[in-house]
């Protein structure tokens, strides 16, 4: 059994806070200006929080969230969202991904729409989600499901909007990484307690 983590205290639990980011991004939009320097820094804000709370607790279970425009013609992925199927593949990242998850035995799905990833994430419960997805995604997120860690990562090189958007499958393996640190350093210090 894993042990009891504190709740996960995000200021996106607060209606102000949500609301104050609301009204910077509609005045950059009236202003004609982009907001993705805003959500850049929003989701590096968040991603600091995430990893000094893994510093202190780690992950025991981890899902890990991609939308349907990163899947290529090649992907037989299920009606679950399963990357089960590209385990043996090497046409694209989702296969790189899936022996990653594997490796780290963690549940990874590609969400056919955003409010399936948040219902997953509700359903699961994980003590951390890593995702990626685009910039308003990211936001979307953050205020959907405050109450989940979640480090995130913008999707990078889409040809237009929710076609063929790539993702860096190290970013994944870095983030799995610090989540899993804590963990095994308690199972070696067990091991080591028992020699």
């Amino acid at each position: 059994m894993s042990p009891r983590r504190p709740p996960y205290r995000s200021p996106w639990r607060h209606r102000a806070y949500v609301l104050a980011v609301a009204a910077a991004r509609a005045l950059l939009a009236r202003a004609g200006r982009s907001d993705e320097p805003l959500i850049r820094r929003l989701v590096a804000a968040n991603n600091r929080r995430v990893e000094r709370r893994l510093a202190a607790h780690g992950a025991a279970t981890v899902l890990l969230i991609l939308p349907r425009c990163v899947r290529r013609g090649c992907c037989k992925i299920d009606d679950g969202g399963s990357l089960a199927t590209c385990l043996g593949c090497d046409r694209c990242d989702l296969g790189e991904l899936a022996r990653v998850a594997d490796r780290f035995q963690v549940e990874a799905l590609v969400a056919f729409r955003s409010h399936v990833a948040f219902a997953l994430a509700r359903e699961r419960r994980p003590d951390l989600i890593i995702a990626t997805a685009c910039d308003d995604r990211l936001v979307k997120a953050l205020r959907s499901v405050p109450e989940i860690p979640a480090l995130l990562a913008p999707l990078t090189g889409m040809e237009r909007m929710c076609v063929n958007a790539t993702f860096d499958p190290a970013w994944f393996a870095a983030q799995l990484r610090l989540a899993t640190a804590p963990r095994e350093a308690e199972h070696d210090a067990r091991a080591a307690d028992r020699a």
